[in-house]
């Protein structure tokens, strides 16, 4: 392979991967903060600044453990304040990070299906088309880096054995791959 056909293969490989990153983001928008959590809300502090000098706020018990099954719940405090500053109630237990983190976790896994599968094909017509070089290994390359770019989107979603076990079968279809590739040679 000359030097051309190398940088002509990773331009190759860096657009594939740019065009898969941008092109899920432009048919299917990853899911946006703002639109779970408003400005100020779920904000544990005051709004405006108190002036804390010979203020002696007391621990009510009942509030911290209204606060912790909050927290228990995947939830953030919204705590109501008296003229001194110090919490008096909680106004509401405040879920938009929740259902942040849980439209995430369905996004990543949308992401890491396209990515496999997107990732696939182009091993495919990579393999079909590994003679006409650089294009034949930059897809390949490209399906490789599509199935690690699923991978690591979806990755936290995972089990420990779902990770052991994709791994296993990346590994086993990569070295079929290379043993395909090089017995023909």
């Amino acid at each position: 392979m000359n030097v051309k056909n190398l940088v002509l293969g990773i331009g190759i490989f860096i657009v594939f991967m740019l065009m898969l990153g941008y092109g899920i983001e432009a048919f299917y928008a990853s899911p946006k903060y703002e639109d779970f959590c408003k400005p100020n809300i779920g904000s544990s502090y005051p709004i405006k600044a108190y002036d804390y000098s010979g203020v002696n706020c007391t621990f009510n018990k009942a509030l911290q453990e209204k606060a912790d099954l909050c927290i228990q719940d995947s939830g953030i405090s919204v705590y109501e304040y008296d003229d001194s500053g110090c919490t008096i109630s909680i106004k509401e237990c405040d879920y938009c990070q929740k259902y942040f983190d849980d439209a995430n976790k369905d996004y990543s896994k949308v992401v890491f299906i396209i990515s496999l599968i997107v990732g696939l094909v182009a091993l495919f017509v990579g393999y079909r088309y590994l003679s006409f070089e650089p294009v034949g290994s930059a897809l390949m390359a490209s399906g490789i880096g599509s199935i690690f770019y699923g991978s690591m989107r979806n990755w936290q979603n995972l089990s420990d054995f779902l990770r052991f076990i994709l791994l296993v079968i990346a590994l086993v279809f990569l070295i079929w791959i290379a043993i395909k590739i090089n017995k023909n040679r």
